[in-house]
């Protein structure tokens, strides 16, 4: 009889080093490799270099890219997020701001699980980025909001004083 069984967050991290020419997702404790694109690329750069340019003004904590997090025993790796504690290898605790980027091999669906899951594990902030379309930003106890283009996205409460137009992003 064969049984899976999940990766350890350090399975996947030398699994994902012995592969450096690939790019994986790590989504409770099954390895998914992800085609990386060029729309993706970009969204992540432009927002990772925002986050990090209101960082140095605000130094409130730094933003990583696809770091692995366990929260509430999920295992997740946004494609940025912005955290106010350091980290050894991998993230214990949740990020204040989770970004998760659509790519071609994901649904809307996964992703707004993604969103939830973030939250419940007490995210302050998730940004879903649906290229082309428009982005969602996830809070605790309120309504989604959808922006896009034209709109800004600011940080709220959370990141006081951020703004980025959403045009870029998309």
């Amino acid at each position: 009889m064969f049984t899976e069984r999940e990766m350890t967050p350090e399975e996947f991290l030398i699994y994902a080093d012995q592969h450096d020419d690939k790019r994986f997702d790590f989504i409770d404790g099954e390895l998914v490799e992800v085609s990386p694109n060029d729309v993706h690329g970009r969204i992540q750069a432009e927002l990772a270099t925002e986050f990090t340019l209101y960082l140095r003004q605000n130094p409130i904590g730094k933003a990583y890219s696809e770091v692995l997090h366990v929260l509430n025993g999920k295992k997740m790796m946004p494609d940025i997020c912005i955290h106010t504690s350091a980290t050894v290898n991998y993230f214990k605790t949740p990020p204040l701001v989770a970004v998760e980027i659509r790519s071609e091999s994901q649904s809307k669906k996964a992703q707004r699980d993604k969103a939830l899951a973030y939250i419940e594990a007490g995210v302050k902030m998730s940004i879903l980025i649906f290229p082309g379309e428009w982005l969602e930003v996830h809070r605790p106890n309120r309504e989604p909001l959808k922006l896009s283009y034209g709109d800004t996205l600011d940080g709220d409460d959370v990141l006081p004083g951020f703004s980025v137009k959403v045009d870029g992003l998309l």
